[in-house]
């Protein structure tokens, strides 16, 4: 996957250009030069690979490149373009006479990365008929229609809770409310569809009563997200990125102004925490979603209707996600809106000892990089706390 890199120091570089198989000799010289901007280009041929780097020292910047590719013993090679904006900019119009080795869309690549640079992508998605405007970090409520939460227990599992706990997010002025009738912790039990459906369709069609508020049903079965849209759903929200149910593209299909949210995991909510391992997170999970996101688009859905979500904490290791939040801008490689789902989950109880309803300060956290990586949606279940977080961030951001 084509992105820039996330490099804060001389060991994220030397990490970096030691994947790409760059010579220990190399990794030494290369790796202060990394500290201004690096680009990574995945799959590049090695001729291609050669051009780069020479029209790359040519403006006085340069290009890291695996062993074997200077004498052709590699045929594909991954590199890093080391310089700054303006040197990507000059990169840019130095290709427009090339026209072999793939080079052409390797220089459309880089004027998409060069904008990422230039700030935050703008975003509006159609939600049912009704925009939402993803130009500044929104705000996606928690509501667990569950007997078995991980953070609410069986708080919400009432229906009158569950409205009222609806109510008092609306007047905290959520922009999203996501509601799901089945736990996918680590460990739970599936629940049948039919027991899914008679926990979230009430409580959404009892919310459409009284506000027009954003609502997406998490779920990965079918029949649940059209019987949700039917009570009054805009979004879907599906953990399997629609691999669990082979139907629900055919929701998409036949609701086309319902956008859905794809997102990573590894296994099942009941296997998902065993033994999970990673040769590189980041690269791995950008992979899945990008190849997710080609499938949409191949079965007729609207990249502006995809929304993804690194899926913290499903199927990761505490490293992984970490990881995820230290690189989470490298997400924007996928051109769609992100959603980070951080919110009192495992991972911060093992930062510092904690039950969920005391990781409060963790989230918060985890909220406040996502601003800063201008990622566009966060998941939550304080939604008082973390908007006020965000109002507090933004009027900082928009002093002159």
């Amino acid at each position: 996957m084509n992105r820039i890199l996330t490099i804060k120091n001389l060991d994220d570089a030397r990490e970096e250009l030691h994947k790409i198989k760059v010579s220990s000799q190399g990794v030494e010289v290369m790796a202060p030069k990394t500290l201004g901007c690096s680009i990574k280009l995945t799959g590049v041929r090695v001729g291609a690979a050669n051009i780069l780097k020479q029209e790359m020292l040519s403006i006085g910047g340069d290009a890291a490149v695996a062993r074997g590719v200077v004498n052709g013993k590699e045929e594909i090679s991954d590199l890093i373009l080391l310089g700054n904006a303006a040197k990507i900019r000059k990169l840019i119009m130095k290709l427009d006479n090339q026209t072999i080795f793939g080079l052409p869309q390797i220089q459309n690549d880089l004027k998409e990365l060069l904008n990422q640079m230039r700030g935050r992508r703008k975003y509006q998605v159609n939600c049912a008929g009704r925009e939402l405007d993803l130009n500044t970090t929104r705000v996606m409520g928690v509501l667990n229609v569950t007997p078995d939460s991980f953070s609410d227990g069986s708080k919400f599992y009432n229906k009158e809770n569950a409205i009222s706990q609806a109510k008092e997010m609306i007047e905290a002025g959520v922009d999203i409310i996501d509601i799901g009738g089945e736990s996918t912790r680590p460990g739970a039990e599936p629940v049948g569809a039919e027991d899914e459906m008679e926990r979230v369709v009430p409580v959404i069609a009892a919310i459409r009563k009284f506000s027009d508020v954003l609502i997406s049903i998490d779920t990965f079965k079918a029949e649940v997200a059209e019987a949700a849209i039917m009570a009054g759903a805009n979004i879907i929200n599906d953990i399997s990125a629609l691999e669990a149910d082979k139907e629900m593209i055919n929701v998409l299909k036949k609701y086309p102004e319902i956008p859905i949210i794809l997102m990573h995991k590894k296994g099942t909510p009941q296997n998902m925490q065993v033994e999970p391992f990673y040769d590189d997170v980041i690269e791995e999970i950008l992979t899945y979603l990008s190849d997710r996101i080609a499938y949409c688009v191949a079965n007729g859905i609207a990249r502006d209707r995809i929304v993804i979500d690194p899926g913290i904490g499903f199927g990761k290791r505490q490293e992984d996600n970490l990881k995820i939040l230290q690189r989470l801008g490298e997400f924007h490689a996928l051109r769609v809106p992100i959603l980070l789902g951080a919110s009192r989950k495992g991972f911060i109880g093992r930062i510092y000892q904690s039950t969920p309803t005391e990781r409060e300060e963790g989230t918060l956290a985890t909220t406040a990089i996502a601003f800063e990586n201008n990622i566009q949606i966060v998941r939550v279940h304080a939604v008082q706390a973390n908007l006020r977080l965000l109002k507090t961030l933004q009027a900082v951001k928009d002093v002159k």
